[in-house]
Parts: C-alpha cells; sequence; structure tokens
C-alpha cells in the first residue's frame, strides 16, 4: 500500500470515529448553522467572560450556561449517561434559604407570642377593674336606687346592698326598710314576681360586674331581708327562691321541730346502738342564732346496755352527727335555719353520763 493511500485511510477512520462520538454525545444528526462570536454579556454592570463566549444563531443569542447560572449562585453539572444538564442552589444559597425559611418561622412564631401576650395584658387590665366586692356594692347601690318605684311602685322602700365571699362564692344580703312607707308595712305586702324580677336582676347585674374579674366563676346565692323584722326573708340558693313566711313553721316554736327530730329518730335504739329497748326523747331549745339539743337515752326497757357509758363512742357520735344533720334538714325554710346547732346526749337515770358537742367536737364525761 502506497504512503498516500495510508493517509487518506487513516484520516477516514479519524473522520468516522469523530462523527460517531458527535452522535453519541449530541445525538443521532448533527445540525449546520451559521454562529457569530462578538456578544458581550453584562450582569449587574460587570461583564461575565468565559472561555466559550456567546454566539448568535439564527438571530437567537446563544450563551454558555455554566457563565451565566455560576453567576447566579448556582452549581451546574452534567449528566452525561442521561445526557441531562443539573442545575442546583450552591451550597451557599441553600444555606441563605434555610436560613431565611427559618426566621420566617420564627417570626411567625414571635407575633403569636406578641399576640398571646397583648391578649394577656388586655385581659389583666379588665380583670383590675374591680378590686374587691365593696366597689360591687356601691355600683348596685347606685344603680338599684330607684328599686321600690322601678319594681314596687313604692319610692319610700330604702334598700341596702352587702356582699361578701369570695372567688368561689358570693352571697348578696339585701335590706329593705318600710319605715317610711305608707303603700307596705313589711316584706310580706310586696309581690312575690315582682320580689322575683327585682333578685332576678341583682343577681345579673353581679354577673355583669364580675365578669373579666377574679370572681367571675363565682356561684350567686343570697337574700332579701325585712330590715325590721328578720322573720321575713326571701332566700335564694341558686336555683330557686324560698320564702320565710310561707314556710310551715314561721309560727311554730322548736317544739315542733323538736317533734319531727323526735319522730324520724323513733328507732335509734335499733337503727344504731342495735337494741331496740333503748327509748329517745329529744328536746330543743335556742332562738334564730343558736339552737341547742337535748337527748336522753332511757336504757329501763334495753336489751343488751345498762347506761350510757356502755355505748361505743363511735356510734354515740354518729348519732348526734345524724341527729344535728336532721335538726338543720327540718329548720330549713323556717325562722332558725340559720342557726348555729350544738347539743348534749344524756343518760335519763344517770345526769353525771353525758357526751357535749359544741359545734366542731364532742367531750364524754365518763
Amino acid at each position: 500500500m502506497t504512503k498516500k493511500k495510508k493517509v487518506a485511510m487513516l484520516l477516514l477512520v479519524v473522520l468516522t470515529l469523530a462523527i460517531f462520538g458527535a452522535s453519541a454525545v449530541y445525538g443521532a444528526s448533527a445540525l449546520t448553522v451559521k454562529a457569530y462570536p462578538g456578544v458581550t454579556i453584562f450582569y449587574n454592570g460587570k461583564q461575565l467572560t468565559d472561555a466559550q463566549q456567546p454566539l448568535i444563531i439564527n438571530d437567537y443569542t446563544y450563551v454558555p450556561l455554566r457563565m451565566v447560572m455560576e453567576n447566579f449562585g448556582k452549581t451546574v453539572t452534567w449528566d452525561g449517561a442521561n445526557r441531562q444538564v443539573i442545575i442546583t442552589n450552591s451550597i451557599a444559597e441553600a444555606q441563605i434559604e434555610a436560613d431565611l425559611y427559618n426566621l420566617r418561622n420564627e417570626n411567625q412564631r414571635l407575633q403569636e407570642t406578641i399576640a398571646e401576650l397583648n391578649a394577656t395584658i388586655a385581659d389583666l387590665q379588665e380583670r383590675s377593674r374591680v378590686t374587691d366586692l365593696d366597689d360591687i356594692e356601691d355600683h348596685l347601690s347606685t344603680y338599684f336606687k330607684n328599686a321600690g318605684y322601678d319594681y314596687f311602685a313604692d319610692d319610700d322602700l330604702v334598700f341596702t346592698f352587702n356582699l361578701s365571699g369570695n372567688k368561689n362564692d358570693i352571697e348578696y344580703d339585701i335590706k329593705v326598710d318600710f319605715y317610711y312607707s305608707s303603700k307596705n308595712d313589711d316584706l310580706r305586702d310586696l309581690r312575690t314576681s315582682a320580689i322575683e324580677d327585682f333578685l332576678d336582676d341583682v343577681k345579673a347585674e353581679i354577673l355583669d360586674e364580675i365578669y373579666r374579674t377574679d370572681y367571675e366563676d363565682a356561684d350567686i346565692t343570697g337574700r332579701l331581708v325585712d330590715e325590721d323584722n328578720s322573720r321575713y326573708y326571701v332566700r335564694y340558693n341558686g336555683r330557686s327562691y324560698s320564702y320565710s313566711w310561707s314556710s310551715r313553721y314561721i309560727d311554730d316554736d322548736l317544739s315542733d321541730i323538736a317533734a319531727a327530730v323526735e319522730d324520724y329518730f323513733y328507732d335509734a335504739g335499733e337503727a344504731y346502738f342495735l337494741d331496740e329497748g333503748i327509748r329517745v326523747e329529744i328536746d330543743l331549745t335556742g332562738d334564730e342564732d343558736e339552737i341547742e339539743y337535748l337527748i336522753e337515752l332511757d336504757f329501763r326497757y334495753a336489751d343488751y346496755y345498762d347506761s350510757l357509758e356502755e355505748l361505743p363512742d363511735a356510734r354515740v357520735q354518729s348519732f348526734m352527727s345524724a341527729v344535728r344533720n336532721r335538726i338543720s334538714r327540718e329548720a330549713e325554710g323556717t325562722y332558725f335555719e340559720y342557726a348555729a346547732i350544738i347539743g348534749e346526749l344524756r343518760d335519763s337515770r344517770d345526769s353525771s353520763l353525758y357526751v357535749e358537742y359544741n359545734g366542731s367536737s364532742y367531750y364524754f364525761s365518763y
């Protein structure tokens, strides 16, 4: 083979390899284009330079992707296997975006905290407007200054308001004075519907005044009392009204309550001491402030016990506590409803044997 033929063959192989190599990289076909250099790229007033310069092809300006994107803070990589250009944020830019995201979240959290604090401040400021029950008393006195006329068509009725209690319970005590009235003599002369309308409005006004204060969750109870005759009153228990003068006991004395209590414990010997032969007598003395009971136990017909000192102390205390509770129950809605209760249990045949209750503890004489 001649030297010229060897050179031609070598050129043919190189050309063939170049063509197939280009096809492998750029595709199955190639384009022939006219490209014009000399384009200058500026970014924010700065000229961008690169080994590969921008070109104009068919009236379009083509710029090197890597040169532009790296100036935008991006990272450009070539995936030859998949013929893909991969553009990602640079580490610095990714960190900036992460920082911005965290800052936005922190700002949102701070805004929520500020909103919560502002709400708390507003709540505390609102709560501070009422410092004690005296302020509410003054408000009620002013608000209901014309209550006599507004509710009972009687200008001459005089009302006095008093509040007591704590953040759990508030009790009102309203006294009404009939001294100057020519229309009504005492509390019984007022219409019950008007009384309840009045007391409903008193409760509503108290609730309005304690709203958003330390007292806002308190239960409201109370009473309206005839100032000159405390036997006449209306009691509100938080749900309903009761009238002292309509009670079955208003004209009765303590002996009637004692009879009712004694009848209730007719079988106390068997119920509390397992000895039906023990007889029980109960008597009451006292007034609206204090009731004293006297229980006498008669052992003459007892089956197992001869005297008071033989009874178990725990059973004696349990019986006396039950008597006290029954007296309190029977006195509800009467003149004696709020009386303190004390008393004594005694051996009917030996007065030296007794148990005293002072309202809080028991004392045994034996």
